[in-house]
This record gives structure tokens, sequence and C-alpha cells, in this order.
């Protein structure tokens, strides 16, 4: 079979590659489709017009009509392909950068492919390419996505080893789908075996990491910011993309105890919040068991604390969330003596991390120094002039502070309108917010209240993270969404050490007790993002399934490290060690292989063979038969049609009588058209059983 030829007569430009297949070509065509489609998703668009581009010329090629790519239509092609990676994704070292030069390599293969040996190499690299899948999409669809693929790729190597028929054969395209699907079963079956074995490596191999998890710039979500203005969480509450899973050791807490703190602001310029710098430094973070120690000393729980699993999803920032006040927290986080718990390093994939918090609590006053309480008293100058008047004048008649907030509550809910869209504010924002607009969202209840004490002289500050979360009654956990986020307050005490005030409750309150849907009019809840199916019941409760299901594959699979390795290890061995694990390992991959040896044998001796399938095995002995007295063996793995076609080849007086055979043959194996069966067998017996005839 001519693979390529060019126009030209000249013999060195002729290149004849019978052993790569029209159907193989094709099959990897449409299976470079399943493999890159994923990654067409991430890498720049313009890979997908080149590897088009590139399906068409090898196309060509395989016709004859064009040549391969000569020496200089490689480096043009290759600059050209370097220079569109350097200017979409920069000259840094990135690991998407690494993944689109993989795929660029993946796709420009195809032009010097020649023989099996160069197609064998290129579904080889797309099993990488496969594995490169799972940097981005790690879920449990993309795990089966990635077995289907896996599945393909396998079948797709035993494509190329058929023996196809020739290209002037009808019955060719019909028996090249009837090949490829037939082989993937076997393909799956074979995968299907190899799961235990994955599974005993997946438990008991130390955990190092998946290179999966390795960090990059687009694993980074919509979330909390490091400042908060007017109208900021007013749009990420528009978002209904996850922020993170939680699970409780017991008993779930009601909505109004569930304030997911992530930052703490004290900081105000006259419009932004953000972070002081004391809050920021390393020395203010909780990481000593010296300094762990004393922090719990300072914390008395006045209630019963409560456990929960956190897996929170990849922001790009190093904040979490958690429950105020954290008393136990895991070992690879720090604690900020602000309440807030951060990471070590900015979180650019999934995290999950255990924590105990006190939901009632008193600090002791030794927590906070009178420097920090001095910087939560601060107010840029010559802003808001009304509020601080009023502000002075309306604690000097409270007296203290809890009357001043009952006060301040008191006019909040007599002439304020919580809303989605608030008029926009100028430069005294926090005096047109009390005195002028009266709407606002939390963020603007949050930040006007704590102006209004620190003005009259009470150390306060701004918190926003999230509140409540979505029940999943599948599994009993919660799902707290961008469209939970919120803004609430702390005041300083001297009793009680900062204390949560959350100036909202006093306008909405059903934002806390049931959801920020519940809270707004009819044309604010339009802004929300509603999920798909949310007006129907049925396809809701599909959801909560799905997502339980994508919950379990995270916690088990996903996040499978080193402490859920051991507690899974000690639970089964009791006492681990290396004796022991190399005995289950051993124990549970016999089973494995005894179980699969017990269900090939079972396969072997029930399989029905048909009465077509025994009669077309008794035609093709015969047929071999009759060749092999005229002294024409098969060679390995030569099909049928080659056989015959060699043989005629051989013996010139026997092309009519084989040709009839072998076009009968093929009808009654890939057409199952039974009814040539007679007539095809009266053939054979008219073929001579001797060599007797003329070779050429």
């Amino acid at each position: 079979m001519i693979l390529f030829n060019k126009s030209s007569t000249s013999e060195k430009n002729v290149i004849t590659a019978p052993s790569i297949s029209r159907n193989s070509l094709v099959w990897l065509f449409l299976v470079q489709v399943f493999i890159l489609a994923p990654h067409f998703l991430s890498i720049p668009l313009w890979i997908a017009v080149v590897w088009s581009c590139v399906i068409f010329w090898r196309w060509k090629i395989f016709q004859g009509a064009w040549s391969y790519p000569d020496k200089l239509q490689k480096t043009l092609v290759v600059l050209m392909c370097g220079t569109g990676l350097v200017v979409s994704l920069g000259v840094s070292f990135s690991l998407m950068s690494m993944v689109s030069l993989l795929v660029v390599g993946f796709v420009l293969k195809l032009l010097e492919m020649k023989n099996r040996k160069d197609f064998v190499l290129l579904v080889y690299i797309a099993f990488f390419i496969l594995a490169t899948q799972f940097i981005l999409f790690n879920h449990f669809v993309a795990a089966i996505y990635g077995f289907f693929c896996l599945a393909l790729l396998c079948t797709l190597l035993l494509q190329l080893y058929l023996n196809p028929l020739p290209q002037s054969s009808s019955l060719q395209k019909k028996s090249a789908l009837i090949n490829f699907w037939t082989l993937l079963k076997p393909s799956v079956f074979i995968l299907l075996q190899a799961i235990p074995f994955m599974f005993i490596l997946f438990v008991v191999m130390p955990r190092l990491g998946s290179f999966w998890s390795v960090p990059t710039p687009q694993q980074a979500k919509t979330g909390m910011s490091d400042t908060m203005s007017p109208g900021d969480i007013s749009e990420l509450i528009k978002s209904d993309e996850l922020a993170f899973r939680v699970t409780f050791n017991g008993e779930i807490p009601t909505n109004e105890k569930l304030y997911w703190r992530s930052l703490v602001f004290s900081a105000f310029d006259g419009r932004s919040w953000s972070q002081i710098l004391p809050q920021m430094a390393r020395k203010d973070f909780q990481t000593s068991s010296q300094s762990v120690a004393g922090w719990r000393k300072s914390i008395e729980s006045l209630g019963d604390g409560t456990t929960y699993n956190i897996i929170a999803e990849a922001t790009g920032q190093p904040w979490l969330y958690v429950l105020a006040a954290p008393e136990v927290w895991s070992n690879d986080l720090v604690l900020a003596r602000d309440l807030h718990l951060q990471a070590v390093a900015s979180v650019t994939q999934r995290i999950s991390y255990k924590v105990t918090s006190a939901l009632d609590y008193r600090l002791s006053a030794g927590v906070q120094d009178s420097l920090l309480l001095s910087q939560n008293l601060q107010l840029p100058n010559n802003v808001n002039p009304e509020t601080r008047r009023l502000a002075r004048e309306w604690f000097a008649e409270a007296g203290t502070t809890e009357k001043l907030i009952e006060k301040l509550f008191y006019y909040y809910n007599q002439n304020f309108f919580y809303t989605l869209r608030p008029p926009n504010l100028g430069s005294d924002s926090v005096d047109e917010f009390l005195w002028q607009s009266r709407q606002g969202f939390c963020e603007h209840f949050a930040s006007s209240f704590v102006f209004f004490m620190r003005a009259a002289g009470v150390p306060a500050r701004v918190v926003v993270g999230y509140q409540g979360g979505e029940l999943n009654e599948v599994e009993n956990y919660l799902v707290v969404r961008q469209r939970d986020a919120h803004a609430w307050a702390e005041v300083w005490t001297a009793d009680r050490g900062w204390v949560l005030v959350d100036p909202t409750t006093a306008v909405a309150p059903e934002r806390i007790r049931r959801g920020i849907a519940e809270s707004l009019s009819d044309t604010d809840q339009k802004l929300l993002s509603q999920p798909f199916g949310s007006s129907f019941k049925f396809l809701m409760s599909m959801r909560y399934q799905w997502d339980a299901l994508n919950f379990q594959w995270i916690r088990w699979v996903m996040n499978y490290d080193s402490s859920l390795q051991s507690a899974l290890l000690n639970k089964i061995l009791q006492n681990v060690n290396p004796l022991r694990i190399v005995l289950l390992v051993l124990v549970a991959g016999g089973t494995a292989v005894l179980l699969i040896f017990a269900i090939l044998l079972f396969r072997s001796r029930h399989k029905k063979i048909s009465v077509l399938d025994r009669a077309t095995y008794l035609v093709h002995q015969q047929l071999l038969k009759k060749l092999k007295q005229c002294g024409v063996v098969p060679n390995a793995g030569e099909s049928p049609r080659h056989l015959v076609l060699r043989a005629a080849g051989i013996y010139p007086d026997l092309a009519p009588a084989l040709n009839n055979i072998i076009d009968l043959y093929e009808q009654l194996v890939y057409a199952e058209n039974s009814a040539v069966l007679p007539q095809l067998k009266r053939e054979l017996a008219r073929l001579p059983s001797n060599n007797l005839f003329v070779k050429r």
C-alpha cells in the first residue's frame, strides 16, 4: 500500500509504509480528539487550529497528494509554534507552558510519522497527554472520562496490528468499525483487571503528592480579596461557585453560629478596608508549640466545642475559613491573633484541614495589647463628619457600649433597606449611607457600624468570610458557595474581648437564619446565579446526589494523604510495620490474581460458540489445508485475503477460483451472510489438493 507518493517521479520521494493502515490512521485522529479536547479549554486556542491543519496535511500525505515536510518547512513550523507559545504564555517555565509545549510536540509529531514505530511512539506520548488532563480536571467525571480515553488508546494499539483489507474492498469501512468496537471490549476488560492492583498500590504506597496537584495560575478561583470596598461582596455573592465543603463530627450548629471568618480588616482609608501591617507580620501568627499553648490558655470556652473538617477549593490566596475561636487546628496551618486561619503558602490546589472551635468563648485581656486596640480606633481625617458628631452624641446618651449598639441597631431596623443594588457613594461614604441613601448590602452595614463605633471611642473591626451554608442531606455535609459571602463586625469589650456583632441582622434577619435568597426582594433575587434545575425538586435532588458523589471522590481519592493513609492502615493492620504492609500487598494481590484467573476460566468454559462461528472456523481450516497442500503456508499475522492473493500470484491458474473463494469468505465473516456458506463449501471442494499447477 502506498502511503505517500510525491508527484515527482524521483525515487527518494516515494515512501512506502504498508505497516500503517488507513483504518489505524483514521482512528488515531479520532482518539486524538478525545485526548486533546480537555486541554483545549486551558491551553492557547491557536494550538487547536494548528492541530486541525496538521490533521489535514497528514491526510493529504496519506493520499499521496502532498509530501512530508522537508527540513525548511519543519524549521518554520517549529519557529511559528515556539513564537506562539512565548507570546501566549511568556518565557516563564510554568506548568501550563510545559503542558502546552508537550501538546504542540504531540501534534507536530503526526507530520513525521512514517511507520509503525512512529505510530507506537505517538500513542505512548498520548498516554502522557492523557495524564496531564488531571492537572486541571480531577473530579469524578474527569476520572470516568480518563478511563474512557485510556481504553481508546489501548484499543488503538490493538487496531494497529490488525492486517486491514485492501483499499479496493467494499467491506473495508464496515470492517474497520466492527474491528475497533470489537477490540474496545477486550481493552476495557484488560483495564478492569488492572484496577485491583491499582487500588492496592494506591492504599499502601507512600503519599508523596500527585503531580496534578502542582500549583498553576489557572487553579485560582474567585473568592475573598484582601480588601473590602462598597459593592465588593454584593458582586461576589452573585456567583454560585463552590468555596468549600464542611463535615461536622456530631451535630451541625445552627445557621446563626456559622460565621466562617476569612480575614479581619482594621485599616480604613475612607473607602476601603484592609489589614494593618501587624496583622500580616509573621510574629502575629501562632506557630511554635509554646505560642500555641499560650494561645489556648487565653481562650475560655463557655460551651462545648465543635470539630469539623473543611475541604476548600483553590483560591490563590493563603487565608482559609474557620469558626471562631479555634482551639485545635491542623499542624500545617497557622493562626493569627485576630482569629483568622492561614496556610503557610497560597492555596493553589484543593486543601483539607481539621479544626476544633469554641463557638461561645471569652478572650483574656492579654490577647490584645494597647497598641493593637488603639489601631482599631483609628479613622482617616476629614471624612464623614456627620457620623463622627452623632457617634459621640449617641454614646454620651447611651452610656455603655451595649446600649449604643442597641440604639444603632434600632436605627438600622427602622430606616434601612437591604439590597444588592445600592446607589453609588461619594467621598463621605459612611455619611451618605447612614443619613441619606440608607440602602446597602452587608459590607455597607459592617463598614458603617465599625466606623460609627470607632468614632464613639469603641475599638471595632470588620470581618469578612462566609455565613451559613447549604445542607446536603445525602451525606450530611454543608456546601458553602461564593453566594454565601458575608461581612460583619467585632467590637472589643473589657469582660469578653472581641465580640461578634452583625448589623445585617437588624435589617435582614432572614439572611442569617435562612440564607441569602430569602432576604432579598424578588427583583434582587434575579441577580443571583441560580443552579440548573433549581425550580424542580427532582433535578435539585439529582444535583445533591451528584455533589455527594463528587464530595466522596474528593474526600477519599483526591485528598487521600498521609494522615488518611495512616488512619486506614492502622484500622486494617492494627500495628503498622513494613512486614505487615508487605503481607497485606501479597495477600491482596494474590487474591486479586486468583479472582481474575477464576473469572477467565469461567468465561472460557461457558463461552458459547455460534453455529456461524463454528462453520466459519471449519471453512477457514479447510482453506488453509488446501493451500498448504499446494505449498502455500501462511506467514505470522497474515490475513486470509493476503494469503489467498499470494497463492494466486504463485499459481495464476488458481486465481479465479481463489478470488471467488475469498470474496465469499469475507461475506461470511464480515457481513455474516450465512447464505453463501453452501457455495463457499462447493468452491473449496473443487479446489485441487495438489501442487500440479504452473507457478508464475
